[in-house]
């Protein structure tokens, strides 16, 4: 298991950057990075299709920009603590 951990590149960036997880909302995990400079990212994760993206960002004056990205491929994160620790339902 940590060799899968260790091979998968989002989840290592997630843990290096302070990631903090928000919670689940419709099958896809959420978490939040802080931005240099000040702002935040929102990050959102499909463990079931191994997919992410940037969901919308918040600049360091509290602007919301929201994004409309295509999933790219996460393989492997389904096995990592970014789908395995628990998390909290959001509604």
């Amino acid at each position: 298991m940590a060799r899968a951990e260790s091979d998968q590149a989002l989840a290592v960036l997630l843990k290096q950057l302070n990631a903090k997880p928000l919670g689940l909302y419709d099958g896809v995990r959420l978490f939040r990075l802080n931005q240099p400079g000040g702002g935040t990212l929102t990050l959102s994760v499909s463990c079931a299709r191994e997919q992410w993206r940037v969901q919308n960002s918040d600049s360091a004056k509290g602007q919301p920009s929201f994004y409309n990205t295509p999933f790219l491929s996460a393989k492997g994160i389904n096995r990592t603590w970014v789908c395995t620790a628990p998390g909290r339902v959001l509604e």
